[in-house]
């Protein structure tokens, strides 16, 4: 099943000077099992609307967190239209969407799945090397810490992860798993998702440490696409929107909606894995040799990122 008319129904309503509340939740609004929530959040930069929903299973699975990632939709009033940064918010609420709609016919997940980003259609920008990238109006650990549920018991994390050297691929990527400050191998069963999905050999992003510091350790990151670990301890797992050449995350006229096609369409066949309780994010048994032997690194690594 493509994803096609969710996104181009998202990008329709994101597509605008002003995203206003009550068209996102006409959208949305699909059944009884779905619960939104809308929330402007200011900054020192602007504000931005932040929107939560959550789609009610069956009660019988475990629940995914959907998060999209990102600094902001568009740049106006220094650029009209979608900035490449968008693709994270408009693949979440496409899954949003597509999970409602799914509901409203009797499709119920066995667990639930939670939903969170942000809207801003006025962020600023600011510069990057290789190519600039948007900013966010919003502080990045307010809107982090918003965006993570305690519910959560997995999470994918979307994000444009196009301004860079060495993700030289178009379509979409995954990273590694991020847990408490530890990165661990994907997990066979995603990997077989993200093939089933496309077609193609699964593509990973080359998380390294400096990607999963906190933005306040003022170094390079690939962008904050696996940050929420930060305020969980359920596995994270990035989904990058990708090009084979680098774009700035302010650039507009480069949203490409078959790779966003393909993104939604694996975040997607995820949640309805997950929530069966038919996959797995990370082996556990790793996981308990990993803290036996060598022990946590949360709040080493997590410093300096406010509680």
């Amino acid at each position: 099943m493509s994803m096609l008319r969710y996104i181009l129904d998202v990008i329709k309503v994101l597509d605008k000077p002003r995203v206003e509340e009550k068209e996102l939740r006409g959208l949305l609004q699909r059944s009884g099992r779905i619960t939104l929530a809308f929330k402007e959040i200011r900054g020192k930069k602007g504000s931005t609307l932040f929107v939560k929903g959550i789609v009610r299973g069956e009660g019988k699975g475990p629940t995914l967190g959907v998060i999209g990632r990102l600094g902001g939709v568009g740049a106006r009033p220094e650029l009209l239209g979608l900035v490449s940064d968008a693709d994270g918010a408009i693949v979440a609420l496409s899954v949003l969407y597509k999970l409602a709609e799914m509901a409203e016919y009797g499709d119920v997940l066995k667990g639930d799945v939670i939903v969170t980003t942000h809207v801003t259609t006025h962020a600023p920008t600011k510069p990057y090397k290789p190519v600039p990238m948007m900013d966010s109006p919003v502080d990045i650990f307010t809107l982090l810490r918003e965006e993570v549920d305690d519910r959560m018991q997995a999470i994918l994390s979307i994000d444009s992860t196009k301004a860079n050297r060495v993700i030289n691929y178009t379509g979409f990527a995954i990273t590694h798993v991020v847990k408490e400050g530890w990165i661990l191998k994907v997990s066979d069963e995603i990997l077989d998702i993200y093939t089933r999905v496309t077609g193609e050999p699964p593509v990973i992003v080359p998380l390294t440490m400096q990607d999963i510091l906190p933005f306040s350790t003022k170094i390079y990151h690939i962008n904050s696409m696996v940050q929420p670990w930060i305020y969980t301890a359920a596995p994270v797992i990035g989904v990058a929107t990708t090009t084979r050449m680098p774009v700035p995350g302010s650039a507009t006229g480069v949203t490409n909606v078959y790779a966003l096609d393909q993104a939604a369409r694996f975040v997607l066949e995820v949640a309805k894995d997950y929530t069966a309780g038919r996959i797995s994010f990370y082996d556990e048994k790793d996981w308990e040799t990993i803290l036996k032997v060598h022990g946590s690194i949360r709040e080493i690594v997590r410093k300096g990122a406010p509680l």
